[in-house]
């Protein structure tokens, strides 16, 4: 996926999130968020890139909802 098309993706959602009255202080992402991170940071959120064998507990828990 282009970085273009992550940010804009990434700026979509923030926004609908701000829109609902929630203030995003952070993202935890894969390495595949690793070159747009500074962007990011830049909004004045903090993007956690997580190592490729890192489990974060948060997200799998959200992944197995969606499964089921």
């Amino acid at each position: 996926m282009k970085n273009t098309t992550l940010i804009t993706s990434i700026e979509q959602v923030m926004q609908a999130y701000t829109a609902q009255g929630f203030k995003i202080k952070a993202i935890l992402g894969d390495g595949q968020f690793q070159h747009i991170q500074q962007t990011i940071q830049q909004k004045g959120v903090n993007l956690n890139i997580c190592s490729a064998n890192e489990h974060i507990p948060e997200i799998e828990r959200y992944i197995r909802t969606l499964k089921e």
